[in-house]
């Protein structure tokens, strides 16, 4: 598959060195999503793409509810901050995990989910 032009979302690395060991496979995130395809995982901390996934569903929980779930998420710590006073957040799922064996740059943005050009290494 050809890998420049896909999606990136960006992720802090605590989060994506979680998904890349697959001990992580709910990404959880404040709004929906529709995606249903395979997107580049960006580093946030070293701005490159280190992996792969795809997005095979989305769905809403309580806050309380992820709580019992942190198998899946690996966030329970972090979960009443990010919700920041919400009662529901969303779990993107995520199969299919690959490791991007040569990190390269991703595209600026100021948002953490955005279309992005992949650059090639030069």
């Amino acid at each position: 598959m050809q890998k420049s032009g896909m999606r990136c979302l960006k992720i802090d690395e605590k989060w994506i060195n979680l998904i890349l060991n697959g001990s992580k496979t709910w990404e959880i995130r404040r709004n929906n999503t529709k995606i249903r395809e395979q997107i580049a995982l960006g580093n946030k901390d070293i701005k490159r793409v280190v992996g792969y996934a795809k997005i095979v569903d989305s769905f809403e929980r309580a806050v309380e509810d992820l709580k019992k779930q942190n198998d899946k998420h690996q966030a329970n710590d972090f979960l009443d901050k990010y919700a920041n006073g919400r009662q529901i957040l969303f779990a993107w799922v995520l199969e299919d995990i690959e490791v991007e064996p040569n990190p390269r740059p991703y595209s600026y943005s100021t948002g953490s989910w955005c279309k992005v050009l992949i650059k090639e290494p030069n």
